[in-house]
């Protein structure tokens, strides 16, 4: 495994990725709170990590999985070649990473709550945030590489040019 092929953009991917699945299994939400009754006190915890919610917890997760597997496919395996899309490999890196670090940060934004009561933000969900927003920025640097363009649709009417057609 020879790491002098990975470029920038494979190390902050693969690295945010690896970051991004540990982060998922961190506290990303929660409540602690002590309950007293005069001499009577009781301490409740509640927790759940980003594992509890599939849409902004598991998905962004087996993408940042995905995207290491990608870099290691690539760039680690010899004689290994992926199999053609309808749009470059480089798009779909930034899509899958840009689609990973929107619902983190989403989920970050919107937060949480059981039963009516909103559980805090804990150390978990920055955490995840920060890798998610790396993975992104990989996915950026990957597809900028790669030399990646983005699909654009010809305009009807016009020729091989791009200038209109009389017809």
């Amino acid at each position: 495994m020879d790491l002098s092929k990975l470029s920038t953009g494979d190390k902050v991917l693969g690295g945010s990725g690896i970051a991004l699945f540990i982060f998922s299994f961190l506290r990303w939400y929660g409540l602690d709170q002590t309950v007293s009754a005069g001499t009577f006190s009781q301490h409740f915890s509640y927790s759940e990590s980003g594992w509890d919610y599939f849409l902004f917890g598991i998905i962004p997760a087996l993408l940042a999985l995905a995207l290491v597997a990608y870099v290691v496919v690539t760039k680690l395996l010899d004689g290994v070649t992926l199999p053609d899309l309808p749009f470059p490999w480089a798009t779909a890196v930034l899509g899958a990473a840009g689609l990973a670090a929107l619902l983190v940060v989403l989920k970050l934004l919107i937060g949480a709550s059981r039963g009516g009561v909103d559980l805090d933000r804990k150390y978990g969900i920055f955490l995840a945030t920060v890798a998610a927003l790396g993975l992104a920025a990989g996915g950026f640097l990957k597809f900028q590489e790669d030399g990646g363009e983005l699909p654009t649709k010809k305009a009807s009417g016009t020729g091989d040019s791009g200038t209109p057609t009389p017809f």
